[in-house]
């Protein structure tokens, strides 16, 4: 890889994967296989799964890095085939079922719910039973959602990133994140609710 230097983009890691680096390709692994993995695991909820599919994705990209037309695309991309190899595991496991279509998971919602979260103590927020509840309910989304949900609010990709990575458009990247977090909080509302009613109230 050259001289001592600074840190170096992952365009021109590309570059030297491209001519057989094997000290570029070890570094790419380092700086992505913890995102890879915990993006995979997230996706499966599956530990074994993601350790193979982390393996799987570097595998692809030594095989497939040609075919990377614009080097300063690479994360993008190298999250494309993590979420490709996820739901491939997924569907293979018969784990997945889509029950909603695209075109009703991109359409507008209607309606909104304001929910104030956090007036709750922080040890309701991050009990186990909480944790739990959340991860039931993310689980539980169509998987067009349930992906922008985990890449946006889990692992933290911006929208333009998400877009990148599963060949969509920023308003759709918008739309699903928008009717995937209604959701949750239809979901959440009840369970969270009978912690901010005041005593007496309710029944």
């Amino acid at each position: 890889m050259g001289k001592k230097k600074g840190i170096i983009s992952d365009a021109i890691l590309v570059k030297d994967i491209k001519h057989g680096d094997a000290a570029a390709m070890e570094e790419i692994v380092r700086r992505y296989s913890n995102k890879v993995y915990n993006l995979a695991y997230h996706l499966t909820r599956d530990a074994s799964a993601a350790e193979e599919i982390m393996q799987e994705v570097f595998l692809t990209v030594i095989a497939k890095i040609n075919t990377l037309t614009n080097d300063a695309y690479f994360s993008t991309w190298l999250y494309r085939v993590a979420t490709n190899a996820s739901y491939g595991f997924l569907r293979k496991e018969k784990k997945f079922t889509e029950q909603t279509t695209i075109e009703e998971i991109d359409q507008e919602p209607s309606q909104d719910y304001e929910y104030d979260w956090s007036t709750l103590p922080d040890d309701i927020l991050l009990s186990e039973e909480s944790r739990t509840i959340l991860q039931g309910s993310i689980d539980s989304l169509p998987e067009a959602m349930r992906t922008v949900v985990i890449m946006k609010d889990v692992e933290g990709f911006s929208n333009e990133e998400i877009a990148q990575s599963l060949g969509l458009s920023v308003p759709a990247v918008k739309s699903r994140l928008h009717r995937g977090r209604l959701i949750l909080r239809d979901v959440l509302y009840g369970y969270f609710r009978k912690y901010s009613q005041p005593e007496g109230e309710g029944v």
